[in-house]
Formats: structure tokens, sequence, C-alpha cells
């Protein structure tokens, strides 16, 4: 039997490497601020003691004044340069996730992207971004208090070692209980959070289907107790956790307190410390209560911190590889003769799609200036091999070439530059493309031509009306994509959302103002027999291409442009 592997052993913290804290030079510079701040808050401490005893004796002393006022701006300086250091640094950290998320995004193969896409993983990146962004504030803060306790226990130490060792043993044991405390709290939070979100989503079917419960009482009444579950579980959770957050923050001021009456009324008695040690000793004692009491309650932020922080590096080591470095040089030829794909075949990832599915082979001439359409049933493979031919679906066997070279990966960013595309689940941004190679005169003709231009208005600053129907959103998306001037067009299904004037159109005009215009297009439909328009007809039947005659007439034009060329 072969060797077991053992499981990767857990790292002692995602949260620091991930907040740029794990750097030995920043947590040298970040532990000597906070030991100075640490120690200058210890000396004040001191003069007022000293001060106090002064008192005592009868005597006015200046010097442990002129202290005070001298150790307290150290501190104040030092504290603050301790914060804004540690979150300076952690958020310049989580800005860089952010631009790898952006890098990875743009630049990582679109297949994968999608996956992600469809598991929300870069929506949970971004809310564990802003978990861990939230807590910092606080996080910094109890660090800072934290080498405050330290210094300031160093110190009891010289003081009293019998008292120094019982606050240790103490804390060690009411800190053991307390995380286990705030563990339990944090489950609560988990289970208030899972009630919330099932709550949440079924107000959004009660609104979604507002209309459909209005018309069905049982449907709502089921919908309706099922949310009031949700509220009342929520609820009670809720209340759960107030009472032990209440319960963890009243045990420690007591616990705090009750060891300080240990040194006042037990210590002194047992011999164990002289009464001129005493107020010194006291003061030591009260003072630690701020910054363990702070510590202690940050200890829950701390475990959510670092739980989400675990999630975003598992998420980060996940992220698609990138495709091609970019570049600022490359541009798309805006002529091209032919595009070809040659054998090429493209099978779906786990977790695209709900079962296996494989187009191909297909074998495929695409001339500059054609017409392709692609028809079939549903789940055929259309919308696959619209985007293979564009190569944002990597073929997993078989070559694209253009004008007879392959695409290598050194080329696949000026070759997806040709296209320009209207998919099913296209995306119409917020504002019009800004680049020189955008023809608004072109856009506002396209919108005009297609009846839209009184719903788009020139504003000026390039910022379009998105309140429009699915099918208007579409011929905007169009005028947008010819007004880029990009060599290919591609549209999946465009006619799907238009109504009966735009679907008879497409195929009687649109197609020939494309052509007009020097385009090449590809195109998906269910409207019928479009070989009419078409120099090339495909049918996908199961992921395969059925090609048809009208093959010969691309080759005859293939012929024509390699003549004229």
């Amino acid at each position: 039997m072969g060797k077991r592997t053992p499981p990767p052993s857990r790292p002692p913290s995602y949260l620091l490497p991930l907040i740029g804290l794990a750097d030995r030079s920043i947590l040298t510079r970040l532990v000597v601020t906070g030991c100075v701040a640490a120690t200058a808050n210890l000396i004040s401490l001191m003069s007022l003691s000293a001060e106090l005893s002064g008192w005592m004796r009868g005597e006015v002393l200046d010097t442990p004044f002129l202290v005070f006022c001298l150790s307290l701006l150290v501190a104040y300086a030092f504290s603050k340069r301790f914060v804004a250091l540690t979150l300076t640094t952690a958020f310049s950290a989580l800005a860089g996730v952010r631009r790898r998320f952006l890098l990875h995004v743009t630049l990582g193969g679109h297949a994968d992207i999608l996956d992600l896409q469809a598991k929300r993983s870069f929506d949970l990146g971004n809310h564990h971004l802003e978990r861990i962004a939230a807590l910092l504030p606080n996080l910094s803060i109890a660090a800072n208090m934290m080498l405050v306790a330290a210094v300031a226990y160093l110190y009891l130490w010289t003081l009293s070692t019998v008292g120094a060792t019982l606050l240790l043993v103490a804390a060690l044991m009411v800190g053991g209980w307390y995380v286990r405390e705030a563990q339990r709290t944090r489950a609560l939070l988990t289970d208030a959070k899972e009630s919330e979100l099932r709550m949440l989503q079924g107000f959004s079917e009660l609104v979604g289907g507002n209309a459909e419960i209005k018309l069905g009482k049982a449907r709502r009444d089921e919908l309706s107790q099922a949310v009031e579950a949700d509220v009342a579980r929520w609820e009670e959770l809720k209340r759960r956790h107030g009472r032990n957050l209440g319960e963890l923050f009243s045990w420690i001021a007591t616990i705090i307190i009750g060891f300080s009456a240990v040194f006042v009324f037990i210590f002194p008695r047992m011999g164990a410390m002289s009464v001129s040690e005493l107020p010194l000793v006291t003061s030591v004692i009260l003072f630690l209560a701020r910054p363990l009491s702070k510590f202690l309650n940050a200890v829950p932020d701390y475990v959510a911190a670092e739980d989400a922080a675990a999630q975003l590096t598992a998420l980060l080591g996940t992220m698609p590889a990138l495709e091609y470095e970019p570049s600022r040089t490359a541009r798309a030829p805006r002529r091209f003769s032919s595009i070809e794909l040659r054998g090429v075949g493209f099978a779906y990832r786990a977790g695209l799609r709900p079962e296996p599915f494989v187009i191909g082979p297909v074998d495929l001439t695409i001339p500059a200036g054609s017409v392709v359409g692609i028809v079939g049933s549903n789940g055929s493979g259309k919308s696959t091999l619209l985007r293979v031919i564009p190569l944002l679906f990597r073929p997993d066997e078989g070559q694209v070439l253009l004008d007879g070279q392959p695409v290598e990966t050194d080329r696949l960013e000026a070759y997806r530059d040709l296209f320009c595309a209207v998919f099913q689940d296209h995306h119409l941004f917020t504002r019009l493309p800004q680049g020189p190679g955008f023809d608004a005169e072109l856009f506002r003709e396209m919108l005009a031509y297609l009846k839209i231009d009184h719903l788009v208005p020139d504003t000026g600053d390039g910022l379009l009306n998105r309140d429009l129907s699915k099918g208007q959103r579409r011929r905007v998306a169009l005028a947008v994509a010819v007004a880029e001037g990009r060599p290919v067009v591609i549209l999946d299904e465009w006619t799907s959302d238009q109504d009966a004037e735009f679907r008879t159109r497409f195929t009687n005009e649109i197609i020939g103002k494309l052509r007009s215009l020097g385009r090449t297009v590809i195109f998906v439909s269910h409207d019928g027999d479009v070989s009419s328009v078409c120099d090339v007809t495909i049918r996908m039947i199961n992921g395969r291409m059925d090609m048809p005659a009208n093959k010969v007439a691309s080759a005859a034009a293939m012929a024509c442009l390699q003549e004229t060329a």
C-alpha cells in the first residue's frame, strides 16, 4: 500500500499575510512603535502614582507632572502612528487583492469566469473583503492595546512576582472561557445570517411574484408563513446573541475589578505586598483593565476576520489563469481575408453546465464580408459555437486560423479585437465607448435606423438610458456594436425579444445594412429558414455541425476574394 499523503498544514494565520502584516520589516516597525506608545502610557501612569504618593506625604512634586505631560504626548503620537501604519498597510494590501480580481476578470479565461460567476465567487470575494475591511480598525486598536497590556504586565512582574503570576493564570483561564463563549456567540451569528438570507430570499419572491401571490391565497399564505418563520428564528437568535454578549462583557468587568480586590484586601494581609507598594500595584491592575477588555472584546472580530481571510485565500487560489499579457500596441487589423476553424472541438468544464456537453469537430471557413447563419434546436450548441469562433471559449482540440495563420496566445488579444457581439446575456454598459474607434455619428444613425433614437437622447456625456425593454436594449446594443467599427458582428438570437416588425426587418433589411457597411455577420436564429440571406448556413445537431449545400457558395466567395486581393 502506498503512503498516505498528509493533509496540507494550516498556516498560523491567513489574515496577516493577506493584509501585508506578515512582512518582517513592517512587523518590526509596528512592534517598536507600539512598544514606545505602551511604555509612554506606563510612564504617564507611574508619574500619576508618584504624584499621588507625594500628596499622601504632604509634598508637591513638579517633576511627575512634567513627565506625565511629555509621556502623554509621546503615547498619543506613537499610538496614532501604530494604528495608521497598521491600517494603511492593510488597506493597501486589500486594494492589491481587488486589483488581482480585476486582472483575473479582464484577462482570465472566459469559460472559467462564467464558472466563477455561476458560483457567485466574485460576489463572495468582495463580501469577505468588506468584512475584513470593516473589522480592521477595531483590530488595529486592539493590537495596540495588547502591546500596552504586555508592557504594563512586565512592569507588574517587577513589582510583584506572585501577583503577576496569579494574574497570568487568571487571564489564561478567563481567556480560554471567553474564546469558547465567543465561538458559541459566533455560531449564533452564523445561524442568524442563514435565517436572514432565507428571509431576504422570501421577501424577494414575494416582491418578484407579487401579481401571482395576489391571485392565489394558498400560495401567498405558504410564502408568508415561511418568511414569518425565518423572521421569528432570526429574532430569537439575535436576542440570544445579545444576552450572551451582555453576559461576556459583564463577567470581564467583574473579574478585573474582583482581581484588583485580591491585591487590596488579601495580599497586604498575607504579607505578599507592602502598603507602600499598594497604590502603584493597584493602579497598574486598574490600568490593565482597559487594554485587556479591549483585547478580549476584539477576539470575536479576529476570529471572524480569520475566517473571512481563509475563505478569501481559498478563492484566490481558484482564480482563472491569465490567458496572455496585455499589450498596449497590439491592435487587430481592420481588414482580413478569412477566419477558419479546423477540427475545432470544445467541452464544457464541470460546473458550467449540469451535464457534460461537447461540440465538434467543426470545420468552417468564414470569408470576410460574408454572412453566416447558425440554426438548430435549443441546446444544440449554437451559442457555444458563437463563443468558440472569437475564442472566448478556447478549443480543446483543433485550430482557429486568421488569414491562414494559427491564432496563438501572442495574437489572441488582437484577434478578439476583430469582433463585437450582442449575446443573449449581453450587458449594456452605462456609458458609451470613449475611444477613437467609436463613431458617434454612426451610432446616432443606427439608433434612428432601429427606431430607438427617441429613447436614447444625446446627453453629451456618453451616458446611456438603460431603462428599456429587453428588445429595445438589444437594439441599442447593436447600434453600439456597429459604431465601434469592428469588422465582425456576432448576434446571438437578436430577434428573440423583438416585435414582429423587427423580426421581419432583421432578415429583410438589417443583415443587408450590416453587409453594406462592410461587416462580416455571424448570427444565431430560430426564425425559420434564413439561408436566403446567408452565404453559409450551419445547422447544429447535438453539438455537431451539419454542413449545408450552400457551403459551396462560401467557397466560391472565398475564391472570388482571393482573386481580387
